[in-house]
């Protein structure tokens, strides 16, 4: 039997949901997977059912080798076939492969956005390309970025987007918006990165004074505290934290529309469960959403990174009949189940596999 790990930040964002997906090939290919959260603090809910192996790896700042060792030891213990790397923990992987399992075969998954990319993205993917035997991006700009800039072969690259949890399709119903109303939201982590100022900033504005806008942020990060500080109208925001599926479903039905305010995307999980859960998307004109998202097929509405941009579009929405937005949501949800389901990304990745590892 093909025994699968996947090595993962322990935190909230699409490398979890790609995570819990990809699991689901244990039935479809007859492996058995397991899990190594390596990060600061462990996931508040199990990604994986209780027949899968769990592990976390806390770690330290300026204490490297310390948890390198016990990722390693992890490693070791579970003596999978095939990881799945979806950080930077490829040293441990290294070593397992040099001393205990010269077949080990890897796939890093580069959930990164290239306007976060950092000088350890070049290191790994460059010094550790040997030890790669896949390299799977969410869109083009990362591709051109391995194929270009690191000199990866583009045998070894595959373009495969985020798709949506089966938990996150609901059927579509009619729902209208009180005049004049609106609730938004936006689910990420609240980093420098997401552009959780600009929702504020729109929001505070006299220009939408008149209307009776909400807005529920779901998600933590290093940046919480500066946003939140920004802030004066208090009844307009509300905090959520981090939430488990089942609460962040729900999170979602008690809205009129998602957001999605960025610098940069690999491919938003986000923005995919939004539209499975028949929610209108605004979102920003950048890397990782442009190339997936189209207005012109009623896919969507994007709008700069600045205020007056943003405020327009949220104008334009607020003011749109709900035979409009009725006709929106059906669209986005046809063109995220066509593009995007588990179906679709689970048969990419069975192909890798199959090309890697001939056992099945």
């Amino acid at each position: 039997m093909l025994k699968i790990t996947h090595i993962l930040y322990s935190g909230l964002g699409g490398t979890a949901d790609v995570c819990q997906i990809l699991c689901k090939l244990d039935k479809i290919i007859q492996s058995k997977s397991s899990l190594i959260q390596v990060g600061p603090k462990k996931l508040s809910y199990n990604l994986f059912k209780p027949n899968n192996k769990a592990h976390f790896v806390k770690t330290y700042r300026f204490l490297t080798i310390f948890y390198f060792f016990q990722i390693f030891n992890k490693i070791k213990k579970e003596k999978p076939n095939l990881i799945f790397i979806h950080n930077f923990q490829i040293v441990p992987i290294l070593i397992y492969k040099l001393f205990f399992n010269k077949t080990l075969k890897v796939i890093y998954i580069d959930h990164t956005p290239n306007q976060l990319k950092t000088f350890k993205d070049f290191f790994v993917c460059y010094c550790f390309q040997k030890v790669i035997n896949f390299f799977v991006v969410l869109n083009k700009d990362s591709y051109l970025y391995l194929l270009d800039k690191i000199g990866i072969n583009q045998s070894k690259i595959k373009i495969i987007p985020n798709s949506v949890n089966k938990n996150f399709i609901i059927n579509i119903k009619k729902k209208e918006t009180k005049k004049n109303s609106l609730i938004i939201g936006m689910a990420s982590r609240i980093n420098k990165l997401k552009r959780h100022d600009l929702i504020v900033n729109a929001l505070e504005d006299n220009e939408l004074k008149n209307f009776k806008i909400k807005c529920l942020f779901a998600g933590e990060g290093e940046n919480i505290n500066n946003i939140k500080n920004m802030i004066k109208s208090k009844n307009k925001f509300k905090f959520y934290g981090t939430l488990n599926p089942r609460d962040l479903k729900k999170w979602y039905q008690s809205l009129d529309v998602y957001i999605q305010a960025t610098n940069g995307e690999g491919h938003s999980t986000s923005i995919l469960q939004a539209m499975g859960m028949n929610l209108p998307i605004l979102a920003s004109n950048v890397s990782g959403i442009k190339n997936f998202l189209s207005p012109k097929k009623k896919i969507g509405f994007l709008f700069e990174n600045k205020k007056k941009s943003l405020i327009k579009v949220m104008k334009k929405f607020i003011f749109m009949s709900n035979l409009e937005r009725y006709n929106i949501i059906k669209s986005q949800k046809r063109y995220v189940l066509e593009n995007y389901s588990e179906e679709v990304f689970l048969n990419k990745y069975k192909k890798i596999i199959k090309h890697i590892i001939w056992i099945f």
